[in-house]
């Protein structure tokens, strides 16, 4: 079977959308760092959407820093790669085109490219999904991470940056010196005020560096913060398999989403940027209220139906969150506890987007595993989970079912313990102590819980208190016992 490429676009099936724009005459304005499944079905969506409303340099040269590498996949295919939307037994399909260049920065002279490709005069702005522990900051405070082993390799000025901050630094310093005007830089990722957490991190990392960097960086870089939201599980042989028939071309990089999409942005920006509101997003003087409720109802609901639903023998979220016990439970933390420390937001009120929230995780056609919302979870948690939690302590409003799913989170890490049956291997920078606690301490799960909630990076300084820790114990007894269904149960009818 042929490959998708410029040359075999017109070989496609008129079902399939093809980019509406004349794409060879696309020039590069935008850099994105972190091109992975989400970037391809949400940003270059809404893109694709904008350029082919109104035509303008808004090409996009892709860089990664890590896996996975570009050059196998988008670089064959100049670009191009299909995204496809499922609900049901529903789906849509079209070819995304705004991605122009891809650059892995793996050796020297891929680094230099991707440095000249951000400091380039055409360039406007670069988005980036970095993950939560790409902004080498402390999860707890949002502060930078200096103990980071990435963080340090590129302050010492290493040639092939490990971090977006390396690259970064890099590049601008580049543009400062040949006089250029400043960029945005546009965050995307699940993190409050993720624009702020952004600069702190790039303002401190530069502040090593001699010269004037660090003061032009302050007088003339943007940093918006954002809310972004679709679910795009990671794409699996068989999505490729099914992608390649339908099309009748093989496409070495497909992404798989459900059709709901939502962007936010501050709308502050230090240049020209896309007219991305033709594609519907929303430009707001304030993303916070949006970020609040988008992070503890959807992604809270994710991440506990997620690390209860792995305990419970889940293997996707769709159905853990089918599970009419975990569907109780989530449901009633977020109504009757998380629900009084939300703002308000124009298009997000409770009950009906936490209704919106659940029939979207519900998505028998979105296969997003446990384990993979599970990946990291100790940079996810704070915003998610302790954030609502410790407000409702403060005001001394209910916080119980906060409480177990922060025990969930727990128990999900001290599955990977033997002393618990190492029933998993977790993907989080705080995995192997969190297991090294299990296994040493596990025998009392009340010096474990305190153990555990001492970690300051994760928990801060506010929550090893003895009521806290004899709570979470409880949890973990019931959550890693025989039997933790029925415990699960006997919680969601209390």
């Amino acid at each position: 079977m042929r490959y998708l490429t410029p040359d075999t676009l017109a070989s496609l099936p008129a079902t399939i959308r093809r980019p509406d724009y004349p794409r060879a005459k696309l020039e590069l304005g935008m850099v994105h760092i972190g091109v992975g499944a989400f970037h391809r079905c949400h940003q270059a969506d809404y893109t694709d959407d904008a350029l082919e409303a109104q035509f303008g340099p808004w090409g996009v040269t892709g860089v990664n820093l890590r896996p996975p590498r570009l050059t196998e996949t988008l670089v064959r295919q100049d670009g191009l790669y299909s995204r496809t939307l499922r609900e049901g037994t529903a789906s849509q399909t079209r070819i995304i085109g705004c991605l122009r260049r891809s650059i892995d920065v793996e050796t020297a002279g891929s680094a230099e490219a991707a440095i000249a490709a951000i400091a380039a005069p055409s360039t406007k702005l670069v988005t980036m999904t970095l993950t939560e522990k790409g902004y080498c900051h402390v999860p707890a405070t949002g502060k930078p991470d200096r103990s980071n082993a990435d963080w340090k390799h590129d302050l010492q000025g290493a040639e092939i940056p490990r971090t977006a901050f390396g690259l970064l630094a890099a590049a601008l310093e580049r543009r400062q010196i040949a006089g250029l005007p400043g960029i945005t830089l546009i965050s995307c990722d699940n993190i409050p005020a993720n624009g702020a957490i952004l600069r702190s991190s790039l303002i401190a990392f530069a502040a090593t560096r001699p010269g004037p960097l660090l003061r032009w960086i302050e007088t003339n870089i943007a940093f918006p913060s954002t809310m972004v939201d679709r679910i795009v599980p990671a794409s699996t042989e068989a999505d490729g398999e099914t992608i390649a028939a339908s099309l009748g071309l093989v496409d070495r990089a497909p992404v798989v989403g459900e059709p709901f999409r939502q962007w936010v942005i501050e709308d502050r920006f230090a240049a020209a940027r896309p007219p991305w509101e033709l594609a519907g997003v929303q430009f707001v003087a304030d993303v916070r209220p949006y970020e609040y409720v988008k992070m503890r109802v959807l992604n809270a609901a994710q991440s506990t139906l997620s690390h209860l639903g792995a305990i419970l023998g889940h293997r996707y979220s769709f159905e853990a969150a089918a599970d009419p016990v975990l569907a109780q439970l989530v449901r009633r933390m977020i109504e009757e506890e998380t629900a009084a420390t939300l703002p308000a937001a124009s298009g997000m009120e409770l009950p009906a987007y936490l209704d919106t929230s659940f029939t979207r995780i519900r998505n028998p056609a979105i296969r997003h595993f446990c384990h993979q919302i599970g990946t990291d979870g100790s940079q996810k948690i704070v915003q998610r989970i302790l954030n609502p939690l410790c407000e409702q302590r403060a005001a001394g409003r209910p916080a119980e079912r906060l409480i177990l799913a922060t025990a969930g989170w727990i128990a999900y890490g001290l599955c990977g313990c033997e002393r618990f049956g190492a029933r998993w291997t977790p993907v989080d920078p705080w995995a192997a102590r969190i297991q090294m606690l299990g296994e040493q301490l596990g025998g009392d799960l009340e010096m474990t819980a305190r153990a555990i909630l001492s970690i300051e990076a994760i928990f801060g300084t506010d929550l090893a208190d003895e009521t806290m820790v004899r709570a979470i114990a409880h949890h973990l007894a019931g959550l890693l016992s025989d039997d933790p269904r029925g415990y699960l149960a006997a919680e969601a009818s209390r």
